[in-house]
């Protein structure tokens, strides 16, 4: 366990006696979650409803000298973060055994995850170099070990992280949803975490990193030329069909002009 982990454990440890654990880390993280996306967040009712769910959070402690202890908790998390080479927060969590099981909820060794990108982004220097950056969907996004991975990954590969990477991130649970975003915001990848699930296709919020606006003001929408592929294939594909139903209609209409048919072309010889 490196140093970082050890410290953040043992303020974790100090904070408001009265709550569990894995209830004082879960708050960090919501109150984190929601100072980061109030700031990346273009949408003012949004803002708003970021602002009430942070002092919600804040109106459950006590002693809010606790409260005014989380910034210290953020800036070590950051710093150990922003430095790459590791899954911060879920090494915290598997500390502190704040993971479900249940929920398929494991610790993923950081050396695992990088391995793992690195041979799935085998020909992203190429892309990046033809497009001017990736674009990576990751449907079970835990708490953002694997895209912490991408982003050493291609960090390693010489690119701007927050020009070269778009991502979106979806995460069924609601504590790793805000683990995920905090995560990824403060490593400086551009993109969207969601809270949703990927089975079913249910969305129930969502919140941009940071990083997003410095990327659309290099780059654009990363999915303009998809869009604009799906578009052109769609109404080719309409063309064709009303080509299709044209020539039909044209051999219909034409059924009637040929001879009548007499009794003895009727004979099988």
């Amino acid at each position: 366990m490196i140093a970082a982990v050890k410290d953040f454990v043992r303020i974790i440890n100090e904070l408001d006696r009265s709550k569990h654990r894995d209830e004082v880390f879960r708050d960090f993280c919501e109150l984190s979650y929601c100072a980061l996306a109030k700031r990346a967040c273009p949408d003012e009712a949004q803002r708003d409803a970021l602002e009430t769910q942070y002092m919600e959070v804040v109106g459950r402690y006590r002693n809010k000298d606790d409260i005014r202890r989380m910034p210290e908790l953020l800036a070590i998390m950051a710093g150990t973060i922003g430095n790459g080479g590791c899954d911060f927060l879920g090494m915290v969590a598997g500390e502190l055994g704040v993971l479900d099981a249940k929920l398929g909820q494991f610790f993923t060794p950081f050396e695992v995850s990088r391995m793992m990108a690195e041979m799935t982004l085998a020909d992203a220097n190429a892309i990046i170099e033809a497009e001017g950056f990736i674009t990576i969907d990751e449907p079970a996004a835990g708490a953002g070990g694997m895209l912490l991975a991408v982003a050493d990954t291609i960090e390693g590969m010489g690119f701007e992280l927050e020009t070269s990477v778009w991502f979106r991130a979806t995460e069924l649970s609601r504590a790793t949803y805000h683990m995920a975003y905090l995560q990824l915001t403060t490593r400086g990848l551009a993109g969207q975490v969601i809270h949703g699930n990927s089975i079913s296709l249910e969305t129930y919020t969502g919140a941009y990193t940071a990083a997003a606006p410095v990327f659309f003001a290099a780059n654009g929408d990363p999915f303009a030329k998809q869009r604009a592929e799906r578009e052109a294939q769609a109404k080719a594909d309409a063309e064709r069909a009303a080509q299709n139903e044209a020539a039909l209609k044209e051999r219909i209409k034409t059924l009637g002009d040929g001879p009548a048919i007499q009794g003895d072309q009727l004979s099988l010889f």
